[in-house]
């Protein structure tokens, strides 16, 4: 019994298995759905993604969707599928799509709003009838739909509510309507911090420029509205200089040319004056300069510049240095030729520039000798008086000044004698004296004649005249002088001894008036001394004297 119950069991399995194998085999799908922007623009599209989330290897779906809108446009979202676009029997499109096993965004379509739509207008489309198949068997998904709105019309706001500019005003005060504005910062602000307030969320803002560097810079603020439509807000920002800083004075150029020619001489920027030639019809030239100084303020008379007259046309260039104060200057002479005739023109270079005339010397016054001085006791007396005065004055005090040296010096030999001033009356010394002093003047003229004079010196020669003979004085003695001698007293006085010469004052001793005149008698040889005597042994002599 229970065996015939088993294989009753078993049986009804088995044919249970062979009815469900026999069933056809349905596609697993959770479902579909359709995504897209919920606001649209009038007159914009509007993009819309049916996709599925299991896999599939075909689908079929009904696109449908409101007058308001149109397919402009549709595609596979799997790469490799094919998408084939139909109507079904209400002349909506019908979209077939295939290919391998995919999941996902299946079909992409785009849809566009008509133009002049109202603004809050409701909108809607789906895909209805979507049947998605695995291979081998299909299941109806059902449907997949979207609604929006029409938005209303984009801003054309682009203006700002406020603009801060960190602790640094503004000017003018800021408004919405004022684009353009100015500051000044310190040099040690290297960057310009700025904020700003939209007057619109829609609103998108840009910055560029903040970085900041010496001189003037442009910050600029762009807004771009809702619509597209943009506004610029500039700023120009001026940042000062180093206070240590010394402004370049190089208004030299590094670079001078015209179009087409060459410059004669060759450029350098020492060189301030050129030539060029250009042909009769040349009606202008084209100049282009750089500045040596990168900082340099500016460069003027460049560009396309006419040529007006035949001959020379001397076109300056002008190049200002940083320190907006020193210029300096390259004149271009531009020759333009004759025009040819058949006859080949001279051609005149341009006279150079004469040379600026030397400033002239400031003229020295005159001295102006006043008519009268005024001394002190005398008052105001003439100037002719007063300097004749002085010198008379003067030749009193050097007549006296000779005359105190002559006494002191002559008295002093007087009392030099071996014997005391007690002996000074005594005949026999003014004799030996005498003698002495004819010694010594003539050795004096014989060490004047020994030494050889020098050849450099001309001699006077006194005219020639004849000789004046004249008898030659009597030796004489102290014997000769009839003066009682004590007998206690010596024979003869001693010699004396010869003094140096070095010693030998320059004027003779003092003596008997009579004796010296006698003994200073010129004679012949005296004379011819005197014509044989050098310029500077008379002078010599006449000092003596």
């Amino acid at each position: 019994m229970k065996k015939k119950l088993f294989r009753a069991v078993l049986s009804m399995a088995a044919a249970l298995l062979i009815a469900v194998s026999a069933l056809p085999r349905t596609a697993y799908a959770a479902g579909a759905s359709l995504s897209g922007s919920s606001s649209v623009q009038a007159g914009n599209s509007v993009t819309l993604t049916l996709s599925v989330n299991s896999k599939i290897s075909g689908l079929t779906a009904v696109l449908k969707y409101d007058k308001g809108l149109t397919l402009t446009n549709y595609s596979c979202s799997v790469s490799g599928w094919s998408i084939l676009l139909g109507k079904d029997e209400s002349g909506n499109d019908k979209f077939n799509v295939y290919g391998s096993s995919a999941s996902g965004a299946i079909i992409t379509v785009t849809l566009k709003v008509a133009s002049g739509t109202a603004a809050d207008t409701a909108l809607s489309a789906s895909f209805d009838n979507i049947v998605a198949s695995d291979g081998d068997s299909d299941i109806d998904v059902g449907s997949a739909s979207w609604s929006g709105k029409v938005a209303g019309a984009p801003s054309d706001n682009c203006s700002l509510s406020a603009i801060m500019c960190g602790n640094f005003t503004l000017s003018p005060a800021f408004s919405p309507d004022t684009t353009y504005y100015t500051t000044k910062v310190p040099y040690s602000v290297s960057k310009l911090s700025l904020d700003y307030n939209r007057a619109d969320k829609g609103q998108k803002v840009s910055i560029s420029g903040t970085e900041l560097a010496v001189g003037v810079n442009t910050v600029t603020l762009k807004v771009t509205a809702a619509s597209g439509k943009t506004r610029s807000y500039v700023i120009e920002a001026t940042r000062e200089q180093d206070p240590n800083y010394k402004p370049s004075t190089d208004a030299s150029l590094s670079e001078l040319t015209v179009e087409g020619v060459s410059l004669s001489p060759a450029f350098s920027s020492t060189v301030t004056d050129y030539i060029v030639y250009v042909p009769f019809e040349t009606k202008t030239v084209k100049l282009a300069a750089a500045a040596n100084d990168s900082k340099a303020h500016g460069i003027g008379g460049t560009g396309e510049v006419a040529i007006e007259k035949e001959g020379d046309n001397a076109l300056v260039v002008t190049c200002t240095a940083e320190d907006r104060v020193t210029k300096k200057e390259y004149t271009v002479h531009v020759l333009r030729m004759p025009q040819y005739t058949g006859t080949v023109p001279n051609v005149s270079l341009p006279e150079p520039e004469p040379e600026p005339e030397p400033e002239p010397e400031p003229e020295v016054p005159m001295l102006k000798i006043p008519v009268n001085v005024k001394l002190p006791l005398l008052g105001e007396v003439r100037t002719v008086v007063a300097i004749g005065g002085g010198v008379v004055l003067a030749l009193i005090l050097l007549f006296l000044l000779g005359l105190l040296i002559g006494r002191s010096t002559g008295g002093g030999d007087d009392d030099d004698g071996p014997d005391g001033p007690d002996r000074g009356d005594d005949p026999r010394d003014r004799h030996d004296r005498r003698r002495h002093d004819r010694d010594d003047r003539d050795r004096r003229q014989e060490e004047r004649r020994t030494p050889e004079r020098p050849r450099s010196v001309p001699r006077i020669v006194p005219r020639e005249e004849a000789p004046v003979k004249k008898a030659a004085p009597t030796p004489r003695d102290w014997k000769d002088f009839d003066i009682p001698l004590d007998d206690d007293a010596p024979a003869a006085a001693p010699a004396p001894k010869a003094t140096p010469a070095a010693s030998v004052p320059d004027f003779p001793v003092m003596g008997d008036t009579v004796e010296k005149t006698l003994a200073e008698e010129p004679v012949s040889k005296d004379e011819e001394d005197v014509r044989t005597m050098s310029l500077e042994d008379l002078l010599k002599d006449i000092h003596d004297m």
